[in-house]
């Protein structure tokens, strides 16, 4: 079985809006196979099924939509190649947490055709190139292992994914039909079109102050502040020597906390130090985590009580999680190490952001933290003994209906003392569901860009909205960042179309980007080239922070090849002669459910769009006054004038000579008001 060509599609397709990848299959000695003539090889899918849709990794995140595809029993009994490798892709996809929206396969060239929305094209080549394997070694006995596969697919999503927090926002603007936009293969992702965009990098937002930013780096600097507004915080200095740093601890009194002064993500930092000796061991290895060897090492008082994290969004504490001390519990067999070891198999537990329990570590931090205890990697301890090996570990508990109106209220005022718009807030305390004061609580570090996912998916607890409260901080209620987009199928009139389609919208009022030749064109700015390919040219016109809307040429052979470049638009306008099919259908998706077509009554493809959408959906164009019966609610028209039809609802409206009918009928379409239409088509004379 080989793979004869991949595709990329980059927005709407013959097959879907959304992007998709497409691969033609060589099936080579499989074109006859079937699940029901090879029983052998059902049963070792059968056996390995369990462990392929386990989806143990994004359950806990998002819930387990069901998979795309035939389902198993249907398979079973009668499932070629085409489709048994349909569902072990669409099922490997799910278990990296891309769920396709929809899979399909089309018998072509002797082999056949195996597609499915993508939401990383790397993630779906990978787990494609995981579905051939899988599927092999169930033909031809071979060995596989299919919980290392799903970790591997895990791994390779998590790689090229955004991460968690990010995907969080992103889902949530998604559910408000906001438009996205991943700009780069980091976390930056542009959050609605046009003038109407805003932009995430990770939990940080386009509102977030660089000086904010790096005051939070800064905990010195932080803790100054806060003191000054009373938010109650350790009290401690900066040391710049281990003799300093031992000077300093005397002057506070013991139990103090040694970590780095510009490090984050907790590295570094050692609590509860009791001595001079403690000190001097645990300054080396805070001073190695700055990333400035002459920033100093922050010596301050160790705050009782557990680990919480407070979200702050805007002016409110939308989330709190509770963390837990790493440990393990002594059996009086099995050394500190092999505990650890085994404490680290628990699935919950790895390296990736989207794990649930980080791995244990044996680190510097850590033995010596162990030494203080007068224990050792190889300590055998006693029975039932908890054996602590990273203090404030794991944030894993939701406890957000428990923060107290005190400590809300301080934790909007340190982040708004520091200046974040989005802050996490590191708190030590007793009780959460107490004032801090009562119980000497106080807020540690004020985090910039914090990590979301405790929030989203807790071990413990309700998952809480942080995604929807950081998309509302961006977007008022009602708004969906959308810019209008108009497409002009290609035509020998295309271009001149788009541009006099840019022209009345222009007129109107609205900002326009028109891509319908070699570059892009604005009234009051040179005209630009963006590089090769529509989808290129739609992506300068989204992000163009200066305009309201956009006008392109969609081309037949771009459209079929590449894809339309874009998920969604508006307006789809039709030439008189007939369209390609695969760009047909790229148009039809990109519609959507709201979208409206704008074709000439004497187009081809006239009683197909109105088969496809419906009248409600379809502007019929008619300068001529000879409607078919397809659009027999058009009325004859005298010259100068352009008969648009949507259903039911016939409009005439005067034209020039300079604009065309269907240019007329598009701005309408687009929601300009007949008076406005009027108006401006009046201006341009």
């Amino acid at each position: 079985m080989e793979w004869r060509r991949t595709t990329e599609y980059d927005g709407a397709s013959r097959w879907h809006a959304l992007p998709v990848f497409e691969v033609e299959v060589d099936p080579g000695v499989l074109a006859d196979w079937s699940l029901r003539s090879d029983r052998p090889a059902a049963a070792r899918l059968a056996g390995w099924r369990a462990a392929l849709e386990s989806r143990p990794y994004e359950l806990a995140f998002e819930g387990s939509p069901p998979v795309p595809g035939p389902d198993w029993e249907a398979l079973a009994s009668s499932g070629d190649v085409a489709a048994v490798l349909r569902w072990l892709w669409g099922t490997l996809l799910a278990a990296a947490g891309t769920t396709p929206a929809g899979s399909w396969t089309e018998r072509v060239n002797g082999g056949f055709l195996l597609a499915a929305t993508a939401e990383e094209w790397r993630v779906s080549r990978a787990c494609l190139d995981m579905a051939r394997a899988c599927l092999l070694a169930a033909v031809h006995d071979g060995p596989f292992d299919a919980a290392a596969a799903v970790r591997e697919m895990v791994d390779v999503a998590d790689t090229h994914r955004l991460g968690p927090s990010t995907r969080a926002i992103v889902r949530a603007a998604v559910a408000r039909g906001i438009p996205t936009h991943r700009v780069t293969t980091a976390s930056l992702v542009q959050l609605g079109e046009g003038g109407r965009q805003r932009r995430i990098w990770t939990a940080e937002t386009d509102a977030t102050a660089s000086i904010a930013e790096s005051i939070a780096q800064d905990k010195e600097l932080t803790k100054m502040l806060l003191r000054q507004v009373g938010v109650p915080v350790p009290l401690g200095r900066v040391a710049d020597s281990p003799a300093d740093a031992c000077r300093a601890a005397e002057a506070l009194g013991y139990p103090v906390v040694v970590k780095p002064r510009d490090a984050n993500h907790g590295r570094g930092i050692s609590f509860g130090l009791t001595s001079a000796d403690q000190v001097r061991d645990s300054f080396d290895l805070a001073a190695r985590e700055n990333s400035s060897s002459s920033a100093g090492v922050i010596i301050e008082q160790f705050a009782p009580g557990v680990a919480h994290r407070l979200l702050v969004v805007g002016d409110r504490v939308v989330a709190a999680s509770r963390g837990q001390h790493d440990m393990v519990v002594g059996d009086g067999v099995h050394t500190i190490a092999q505990l650890v070891d085994e404490a680290n198999r628990d699935p919950l537990r790895g390296e990736n952001y989207t794990d649930l329990l980080g791995v244990m570590k044996i680190d510097e931090v850590a033995l010596s933290l162990l030494a203080r205890g007068g224990l050792a990697p190889d300590s055998v301890p006693e029975p039932g003994r908890r054996v602590t090996i990273k203090v404030n570990g794991d944030l894993t508990t939701d406890e957000t209906d428990e923060v107290h109106p005190e400590v809300a209220a301080r934790a909007v005022l340190a982040a708004r003392t520091v200046g974040l718009d989005v802050a996490g807030l590191d708190v030590v305390a007793e009780d959460i569901g107490k004032p801090l004061e009562a119980q000497r609580g106080m807020v540690i570090e004020v985090n910039a860009g914090p990590g979301i996912f405790m929030h989203v998916a807790p071990l413990h607890g309700r998952p809480q909205p942080v995604g929807e409260a950081i998309v509302g901080l961006l977007f008022p209620p009602g708004a969906d960042g959308k810019m209008l987009l108009v497409a002009v199928a290609e035509s020998p009139a295309a271009s001149a179309t788009a541009a006099a389609i840019g022209r009345i919208l222009e007129a109107a009022g609205q900002r326009t980007i028109v891509a319908a030749g070699a570059g892009l064109v604005q009234a009051g700015q040179p005209g630009w080239a963006v590089g090769d390919g529509d989808g290129a040219a739609i992506r300068a016109i989204k992000s163009h922070p200066g305009i309201d809307a956009g006008v392109f040429v969609s081309h037949a052979a771009t459209a079929e090849a590449h894809g339309l470049g874009t998920t969604r638009c508006d307006v789809a306008v039709f030439p008189a002669g007939p369209v390609p099919a695969a760009q047909r259908a790229a148009l039809i998706h990109a519609l959507g459910s709201n979208g409206v077509a704008v074709v000439p009554v004497e187009s081809p493809e006239l009683a197909g769009l109105f088969a496809t959408l419906g009248a409600g959906r379809i502007v019929v164009v008619d300068a001529a006054a000879t409607a078919p019966a397809t659009a027999r609610a058009v009325r004859p028209t005298p010259a100068g004038i352009a008969c648009v039809v949507a259903g039911e609802s016939p409009r005439t409206i005067a034209v020039t000579g300079s604009v065309p009918p269907i240019a007329c009928a598009a701005g309408w379409a687009a929601g300009l008001s007949t008076d406005r239409l009027a108006a401006a088509l009046q201006a341009l004379g």
